[in-house]
């Protein structure tokens, strides 16, 4: 095959997967794909909560990108993207692997806010990347003092997991979630009603309107003068850029994210795209990062790359104004959260196992 255009896929989120996906039933000709992800297994997040809670195993939850690669017949590098040239059309990796692209992709998700807080990056066990769940899930199960740090949906959904599986075990000891506000603040006051009876009818020491101020060995300094001992601190305070974006000097919105228009393209370069959790839509600048956009996105992406490569004109992503949600609560029962209703119970849990499922089976 004669080379003359270099495609480069930097990470292995929602939308690259359906990219992969789709070049299996036909590829771009003349055209070297690349996939570039730093670990060889892509993790699916929305499954972590019942993987921690012991429902599911590590193969459950992960998709083999190397082997998904060499179905499609494209080239798998398990590095990292450290910088972009967008000039020189260059990416650097971490292991000093320079590579040209004629056309680049991001689906790199997000990292950890508030990690600048004193005493967190020495102290304190992230989830992100990805690759980190079953560390994580190995060293926290049977520590004594168990603490989360994040009053979002990730925070609420480990603390519930965890709390399932330490009963199983017979730990005693009560998980601690710290929350800087009401739990689920965004969802509304009646959600953050609920979903606050749910945390604590099911055990939960739960800390709210408290935010930590700085993290030691062994306890948490909170903004009230109270500190929380623990053994292991779980810091899932929602998301935050990565810092590509601005150590490339890209244009980016305020807090960093890669800044795409509505093709999904950057505002600057045509031939850069992004999508997820690592970009912001200049349109919709306040839209919460979530994994269903990507999911939306991705056959959007797909079809401008395509038609990028070939010169036609590209279409608009237009992202969903309301989006089903549902959340582990541990003990088989979920929250659904859609248009303005909230449900809790065992179906509701059923559902989201279906959904997840049957996701992650068209990949693996």
């Amino acid at each position: 095959m004669t080379i003359i255009r270099n495609v480069i896929l930097v990470g292995g989120g929602h939308a690259h997967l359906y990219v992969l996906k789709q070049l299996q039933l036909g590829g771009w000709p003349d055209t070297r794909v690349t996939l570039i992800s730093l670990d060889r297994y892509q993790y699916y997040s929305s499954m972590f909560s019942s993987y921690v809670e012991g429902r599911y195993g590590l193969e459950d939850i992960r998709i083999d990108l190397p082997r998904l690669c060499d179905a499609v017949k494209i080239d798998f590098l398990n590095d990292s993207v450290e910088t972009v040239d967008p000039e020189r059309q260059e990416i650097v990796t971490s292991n000093g692997v320079r590579m040209n692209y004629d056309l680049i992709s991001f689906n790199i998700g997000s990292r950890i806010a508030n990690t600048s807080i004193s005493g967190v990056e020495e102290y304190a066990a992230l989830i992100k990347p990805n690759y980190l769940i079953s560390a994580l899930k190995n060293s926290s199960l049977k520590k004594e003092r168990l603490v989360v740090v994040g009053g979002g949906a990730s925070g609420i959904e480990m603390s519930l997991s965890l709390q399932t599986n330490r009963k199983g075990l017979g730990l005693k000891d009560p998980v601690t979630l710290i929350s800087k506000g009401p739990l689920l603040e965004h969802a509304g006051r009646r959600v953050t009603r609920q979903i606050t009876g749910i945390v604590q009818n099911k055990g939960i020491h739960l800390i709210q309107n408290d935010p930590v101020i700085s993290v030691h060995r062994n306890r948490v300094d909170l903004q009230s003068g109270h500190t929380v001992a623990y053994d292991e601190l779980l810091w899932l305070t929602g998301p935050a850029a990565p810092s590509i974006f601005r150590k490339s000097r890209l244009s980016t919105d305020a807090q960093g994210y890669l800044l795409v228009n509505d093709n999904l393209q950057s505002v600057v370069y045509e031939n850069m795209f992004g999508v997820g959790d690592c970009v912001s839509l200049q349109t919709y600048p306040f839209l919460h990062k979530a994994g269903v956009y990507a999911v939306r996105e991705a056959p959007i992406l797909w079809s401008n790359m395509e038609r990028f490569l070939s010169g036609g004109k590209l279409n608009k992503y237009r992202p969903q104004s309301k989006y089903l949600s549902i959340l582990s609560t541990g003990e088989g029962e979920a929250l659904l959260l859609y248009r303005g209703i909230s449900i809790h119970g065992k179906w509701c849990w059923r559902l989201k196992q279906y959904i997840d499922s049957s996701f992650i089976r068209k990949y693996q």
